[in-house]
């Protein structure tokens, strides 16, 4: 099968490889459509995402869905033909956080395309890759591969929503308008946000979300526009652009007893003013990954409460992903979906 691995930084090969070998939890899917990701983009530029280094080529993509080719011992309830979202997380199940019910943060977590466990754990550009049986969700024959594949960014933004406890009625800024930043939007919106507003620095993203869910938009490097939005109060601010002054102005610009959560990645020192949260008694929460929110999404996806396609603004089959790539990085790009 055909295959692409990560050798270094700009440095994308592709590799006719053998299919994998299933294990007795798993089934082997042909996936249709991956997702570009941050991190994906990360790795491809610099060889590296963050302090996670790999130790050896590996295969990057973790936003999935596919159809099921050998169902292992899973013929009764994932028979081939099926068509599934793959959720890309393999944690553990044995440490005190699996237990817990919080297993993306189990220290033991091995992610499709992630070097964050050691040898690097290999993804999904590729033609065929095993998968969990119990990750394997499946899709409505409506449902297009495209939109299933970014079941997992659309995860990631509900956790955050999660974390938040609740929006509706509630003054909402999302700073960010990338991937993250509109799902995030579109969540917010769809579980009754009363105001929603948006900051970015790009105006295609500022357009596209006000297009599709924000009330207001305002370039992030022109204090009297946010001045303005914020000025009748913020009750919620959602960080997911991972740039240190998108993370100041949650703290400067959510009112006293409101909530901030940090979803974007943000570089390990950063000066913030931290009195703030003091004197206005602002409560801080962090979202990393997700947990049992994956069926949520597949539920509003399915019910067609939201709609991913116009957060498509690319496509590139799976032999030109290092034009993906690139172009994924571009300003102008939100979403890039590999099909194979």
């Amino acid at each position: 099968m055909h295959a692409f691995y990560l050798h270094g930084a700009k440095d994308l090969r592709p590799a006719d490889i053998d299919p994998p070998e299933l294990s007795a939890d798993q089934v082997l899917v042909r996936i249709c459509a991956t997702g570009i990701c941050g991190s994906d983009l990360h790795y491809y530029e610099h060889g590296r995402n963050g302090d996670f280094v790999p130790a050896r080529p590996f295969i990057l993509g973790h936003e999935s869905a596919g159809e099921i080719v050998d169902a292992g011992a899973f013929a009764d309830s994932l028979p081939v033909g099926t068509r599934v979202a793959v959720d890309p997380a393999h944690p553990c199940k044995a440490c005190t956080y699996c237990v817990d019910g919080r297993y993306n943060l189990c220290p033991q977590m091995r992610y499709y395309g992630s070097a964050a466990s050691t040898p690097p754990f290999d993804g999904t550009f590729r033609q065929l890759a095993p998968a969990l049986a119990a990750g394997c969700h499946p899709i409505p024959d409506d449902l297009d591969y495209r939109q299933a594949a970014l079941l997992e960014p659309l995860a990631v933004a509900l956790q955050a929503v999660k974390r938040a406890d609740g929006v509706a009625g509630k003054r909402v800024l999302v700073c960010g308008a990338g991937p993250i930043g509109q799902l995030v939007g579109l969540v917010v919106r769809h579980y009754g946000a009363a105001r929603t507003f948006v900051s970015d620095l790009r105006p295609s993203a500022l357009a596209l979300a006000t297009d599709t869910w924000a009330d207001g938009a305002v370039r992030a490097d022109e204090p009297g526009q946010l001045a303005q939005v914020t000025s009748a109060g913020i009750d919620l601010v959602i960080e997911a652009s991972g740039a240190p002054p998108a993370l100041r102005v949650a703290y400067e610009c959510c009112s006293p007893g409101g909530t901030i959560v940090q979803l974007g990645t943000q570089p390990a020192e950063v000066s913030l003013p931290v009195n703030l949260v003091m004197a206005k008694e602002l409560t801080l929460r962090g979202s990393f990954r997700f947990a049992h929110v994956f069926a949520q999404g597949l539920d509003l996806l399915t019910q067609q409460r939201i709609d991913l396609r116009p957060l498509i603004t690319h496509r590139f089959a799976l032999d030109d992903l290092v034009a993906g790539m690139e172009t994924a990085a571009s300003p102008d790009s939100i979403k890039v979906v590999v099909d194979y």
